[in-house]
């Protein structure tokens, strides 16, 4: 995928947004019932190499909601892949996501993966926006990176039902 995430920091669809404007942090927010197309599975860990090919540090942020942001089985297999071949650059103390699950069997079923397979990026499910929001922050300030005025107004846009600035 050829994005230019340092002049256009954004991607929207009418499924998928992804906002880099806060780099390191990058939110994902799943919105629609539907599933991701190849091309926003690509774009979203197009985004991922981009942070690791300029040894920048990154935060993804991914919002569901229940039954938002539909991975089908050739996407899960293509993260998997895509982990499996960053396995050692993952391992950065600067690079994880908080993935927002609602579900509680998801967030079950991904504990027990997680226990044969713990994926070399930091990971932190949470089961509402509110803890991951909380979870971003202190991932932030764990990493060294000022959550300043503009981010933390961001964040605090992302509620528990509230949409973000970008997704409007």
């Amino acid at each position: 995928m050829d994005w230019d995430w340092d002049s256009s920091p954004t991607y929207g669809s009418e499924c998928l947004t992804i906002d880099g404007t806060f780099s390191p942090l990058v939110f994902f927010d799943m919105k629609l019932p539907r599933q991701l197309t190849d091309e926003e599975v690509e774009l979203m860990l197009d985004i991922a190499d981009f942070h690791l090919e300029t040894r920048r540090p990154f935060l993804g942020l991914v919002r569901h909601e229940r039954g938002t942001g539909v991975v089908v089985a050739q996407h899960r297999k293509r993260f998997s892949d895509w982990i499996e071949a960053r396995r050692e650059p993952l391992r950065r103390d600067d690079f994880g996501v908080v993935v927002v699950i609602p579900e509680a069997i998801f967030r079950a079923v991904l504990r027990v993966v997680y226990r044969f397979r713990t994926p070399p990026l930091r990971t932190i499910t949470t089961s509402d926006v509110a803890a991951a929001v909380a979870a971003a922050r202190n991932e932030l300030q764990r990493i060294g990176h000022p959550v300043t005025p503009t981010l933390d107004a961001f964040l605090d846009g992302l509620g528990p039902n509230g949409r973000s600035p970008s997704s409007t």
